[in-house]
């Protein structure tokens, strides 16, 4: 069935991109029916995936130029943008930090310390899995912890009882997942959306574009937030659940194993630390009655951004030897950069750059201006409720991709605050947590072959549920302090 769909899709999808510009005039803006074919064109291989995701990205640099829609030359640098820099130095940073074992380091001395009880554990695998999520690939962070976690179940397996473990191993597993999904919210270069997010308000809004520190200042509180429901949800069923500390055993094994602090994890360490401090803290924090510059403040020249300081320490884990008198990364690392990913963020940028030259914003924005009377908080749930379960079966990714200019085009339209509606969809997008397809951190604990699908969904779908009036009313709350 899904291979039909996609071999259909591959047809459909052209089919769009020739029929619609006949089929619909737009006077005021000739170009618009052309890029809403492009659009949903693009949107139908986007969901259905019939064509590689990087592959479907490409399509604006040739179909811009042959529709006189944007020039090649304008076209290409969307592909390359400040915001894919910030990407890049990111997951440059989380290479160095697998390279040198750091992030094992700090999630098992994280574990070590959360021990006294079994909730008391589980809390600590989901405190240690969103803190690592902030800063490297919800993928490599799950990988890392679930290896973790089985090494616990293990020990546990010969102490405890099957129906004991029946509750506990699925519970253990589900917190490392979620936990995942649910820390990548918390910085901008925890997860794509969150970088999608910030070049569709830096492109439709640049009055309004919001710094490192800023998106913290959102993401954190609904991360915090999403660990509290988590705790509710997962910790219920094992509170009254034996314990054994010689469980932990194993952690403290590992511990061990890994040896003293060595010299190029704390380089990185500090290079990180450093790099998260010059992030957070560029911009600088501005209210009614107090100012507090940020350090670009001082430079005497402006321009500097948050993927200028990402690109600054990469470079220094490039060419600062530390380990035995070599860098920590090296040109392999170029090798093992995400660039089916890049490509796939880029050609998002060049789709909503191309909906706003061509005036299809402006035109969707005209249309759905009728949304003036709809109130915020209820548009706001909707799009976090849809959201939440349309990447349970989509790419989040490009989800954002071609969802936030349609909503920054529904903003303009409507007089609604682009903010509020384009921080809940992305948000939104990135609480799948029902099924195994829906992110990479489902599939991997789903792999282990220790998780029913059937508690997998029932867990899944409380937290789908929850999580969108969660996400509403902190973006409501922290609103004020954004720009």
């Amino acid at each position: 069935m899904i291979r039909r769909l996609r071999k259909a899709a591959l047809l459909i999808g052209p089919s769009l991109g020739v029929l619609v510009p006949l089929l619909l005039d737009s006077p005021d803006h000739p170009k618009a029916p052309i890029m809403l074919g492009i659009a949903l064109w693009m949107a139908l291989w986007w969901m259905t995936e019939c064509a590689p995701l990087s592959v479907t990205a490409l399509l604006p640099l040739v179909a811009f130029p042959i529709t006189g829609i944007a020039t090649a030359k304008e076209t290409a640098p969307r592909y390359m943008t400040s915001i894919m820099f910030l990407f890049l130095g990111g997951f440059l940073i989380a290479q160095a930090m697998e390279r040198t074992k750091l992030h094992r380091r700090i999630a098992l001395l994280i574990l070590s310390r959360w021990h006294a009880s079994l909730l008391q554990i589980f809390m600590g695998f989901a405190g240690a899995t969103a803190f690592l999520s902030m800063w490297i690939s919800n993928t490599a962070t799950t990988m890392l912890m679930a290896t973790i976690a089985m090494a616990v179940i293990a020990r546990l397996d010969r102490q405890l009882k099957s129906e004991e473990m029946g509750v506990i191993t699925p519970a253990l597993l589900l917190t490392v997942a979620y936990s995942a999904n649910i820390g990548g919210m918390g910085t901008p270069v925890g997860t794509v959306p969150n970088l999608v997010f910030l070049e569709t308000i830096n492109t439709h809004a640049p009055d309004h574009a919001i710094s490192f520190l800023q998106w913290m200042t959102l993401g954190i509180p609904v991360v915090l937030a999403g660990l509290a429901v988590l705790y509710f949800l997962l910790g219920r069923p094992i509170r009254k659940m034996p314990w054994t500390a010689s469980a932990i055993g194993s952690l403290e094994e590992e511990i061990q194993q890994l040896g003293p602090f060595r010299r190029e994890e704390r380089f990185v360490a500090w290079v990180l630390g450093i790099t998260a401090l010059a992030w957070m803290t560029r911009k600088g924090i501005t209210t009614e009655g107090f100012t507090l510059p940020g350090w670009s403040a001082l430079l005497p020249y402006k321009g500097v951004d948050d993927g200028t300081v990402a690109v600054a320490a990469a470079l220094a884990l490039f060419l600062i030897p530390v380990k035995e008198g070599n860098p920590i990364l090296d040109r392999e690392a170029f090798g093992r950069l995400p660039w089916g990913i890049m490509i796939l963020f880029g050609g998002g940028f060049a789709l909503a750059m191309g909906m706003q030259r061509s005036g299809l914003s402006e035109a969707i924005g005209s249309q759905l201006a009728f949304l003036t009377d709809v109130s915020v908080p209820i548009m706001m749930f909707g799009i976090a409720l849809g959201v939440t379960f349309l990447t349970e079966i989509t790419s989040n990714t490009a989800t954002t991709q071609v969802l936030l200019p349609i909503l920054a085009a529904v903003a303009l339209g409507s007089g609604h605050d682009m903010t509020l509606l384009l921080a809940t969809a992305t948000l939104s997008a990135s609480c799948a947590f029902m099924l195994p397809v829906a992110t990479p951190p489902n599939a991997i604990v789903f792999g282990t072959e220790r998780i029913p699908m059937e508690t997998m969904m029932k867990a899944g779908i409380k937290l789908n549920l929850i999580m969108p009036f969660v996400i509403v009313a902190i973006v409501l709350l922290i609103r004020p302090f954004l720009p």
